[in-house]
């Protein structure tokens, strides 16, 4: 079976062969026109040339002597005959071969009558591949003696036009034959790096995405490279659609299996929510249980009309302390759900707040010494924030790293340094992250993951809440800084507070930074 190549090779040098030759032909048509003009022009010059040669006699068809020069004149111009006519009513003169079949004759009377000069043609002969004219008859007024009216004319043969016309048909066809020989291959070389060989690469692309075996049936060895490129891209729609139906089961899977998690991711929430609200109403029921029943039981002894007045006295600021407990334990609570945006926010220095909470915490007794250091990289320290929440935020962290000192076993001295730098976020923010580091007794690994949940503590009833790192958390993420905690068992624990900047002050830094 012919390969594309093959086909297109054909169909290029059969188009190119056409196209010569209708070419070479309508040339051929417009030489042989332009050879037949020449020879009119010839042929009209040849009748004066011969008109005024002849003597007055010769033209009224006395003989002549003379008669040799005409033969000569016939000969050298390709002329078989010529013939003159004095007027219509006599018959004219033939000098040479006039057959009966070349109507001169008539020429010559159209002649007479429209005094123009009238042309002719007569027999045909081929020509290679195309038929051309075989006689030229001319003939053209003169005047005459007497003032008459007369016409000569004559009648040549074409051959020399026919014979020139072959001369250009064998060097056209050895042209025709060339051209289409270079354009084919030229072409043919074109079309096969254009189209071929992408056909080729197409095909061979698409059969390298199957699976399918080469030795297969139809695997397009042998055939055209349409039909190859068709019958692999055919195999390659079939794989596609394999794996889109693979696909589709995939997806369908995907798709229980995300319902599936969905639901269970839902059953966990719910399920870490009613945790939650349990153990937060177990930290109130405990929190606020207990001081209601040491409160409850102080009234009780109230009423006992035997008490007296200085005991009265004492139960009853037992009971407001009780009272006060728990109102502590709501503003926590409350602290622990308010949101920056309600409270009243302005511009706080951090190094200065700090400073004024070691001042404050250095007075707290405690069983052993508490060195306090400060560490104040930082060059910008102004932030926007609720005062009053983040002075609470810093003074629960700073108490429970006392609280951990002295908890800690064979700590004779506590260190608690507190540490401030300026940090760029990756939004390209400016910063600040405190670090209070502490050498207490650090968390134990189990409790890491609780610390920031709401009632948690590690410390004896009445002691804490476990509200203080709860609020600290809720406060400083809703005002769009970071709290994290770092703490080895019996080596210490280490919280870093991360704040933004106000804008000016951030902008300041930057422009800074890139100045250092």
């Amino acid at each position: 079976m012919h390969t594309l190549k093959v086909q297109l090779g054909l169909t290029l040098s059969i188009l190119l062969f056409i196209s010569m030759f209708l070419f070479g032909f309508v040339m051929l048509i417009l030489w042989q026109r332009n050879g037949i003009q020449q020879e009119k022009q010839i042929s009209e010059k040849l009748l004066h040339i011969a008109a005024a040669s002849l003597s007055r006699d010769e033209l009224a068809g006395a003989p002549s002597g003379e008669q040799y020069q005409l033969d000569s004149f016939l000969r050298e111009g390709d002329i078989l005959c010529l013939q003159w006519q004095e007027q219509l009513s006599t018959a004219p003169v033939t000098h040479g071969s006039c057959t009966q079949k070349l109507p001169l004759r008539t020429l010559l009377t159209e002649a007479i009558n429209s005094k123009k000069t009238r042309t002719a043609y007569s027999g045909a002969s081929w020509n290679g591949f195309f038929l051309s004219k075989q006689f030229l008859l001319m003939a053209t007024p003169v005047r005459l003696h007497d003032e008459k009216q007369g016409a000569i004319g004559l009648v040549r043969s074409l051959s020399a036009v026919s014979t020139s016309i072959r001369k250009a048909q064998k060097i056209f066809f050895a042209y025709l034959l060339v051209n289409v020989l270079i354009f084919t291959a030229i072409g043919f070389t074109r079309l096969v790096h254009l189209v071929i060989k992408p056909i080729e690469r197409l095909s061979r692309l698409a059969d390298s995405r199957t699976d399918l075996d080469n030795a297969s049936f139809l695997s397009g060895e042998g055939l055209g490279e349409f039909t190859q490129l068709s019958l692999s891209l055919n195999r390659l729609v079939s794989r596609i659609d394999g794996d889109k139906q693979e696909l589709k089961r995939t997806v369908e899977s995907l798709k229980k299996a995300n319902e599936e998690l969905q639901k269970n991711r839902d059953e966990m929430i719910r399920a870490e929510k009613l945790a939650s609200i349990g153990r937060l109403s177990a930290g109130l029921a405990h929190e606020i249980g207990n001081p209601l029943g040491i409160i409850q039981g102080y009234i009780d002894l109230l009423t006992d009309s035997t008490l007296g007045d200085e005991d009265r006295k004492t139960f009853s600021n037992r009971a407001l302390q009780e009272l006060n407990r728990i109102n502590a334990l709501i503003r926590s609570l409350l602290d622990l759900s308010r949101s920056p945006v309600n409270s009243p926010v302005d511009s706080v220095d951090l190094h200065t707040l700090l400073n004024e909470l070691i001042k404050n915490v250095r007075v707290r007794k405690t069983s052993i010494n508490i060195h306090y250091v400060t560490n104040f990289h930082a060059a910008l320290s102004e932030v926007i924030i609720d005062s009053d929440g983040l002075h609470q935020v810093f003074l629960n962290c700073i108490l429970n790293s006392i609280d951990a000192i002295e908890e800690a076993p064979g700590n004779e001295s506590g260190l608690i340094t507190l540490s401030t730098e300026n940090q760029i976020t990756e939004n390209s923010n400016t910063s600040i992250m405190v670090t209070i580091t502490d050498n207490g007794a650090g968390i134990q690994a189990e409790h890491r993951d609780a610390i920031f949940d709401p009632f948690f503590t590690t410390k004896e009833v009445g002691k804490g809440t476990g509200l203080g790192l709860a609020v600290a958390h809720n406060m400083i993420k809703k005002s769009g800084g970071s709290i994290s905690v770092s703490s080895r068992e019996n080596r210490g624990t280490s919280v870093q507070i991360t704040l933004p900047l106000s804008r000016g002050k951030a902008s300041d830094f930057s422009k800074e930074q890139q100045h250092d």
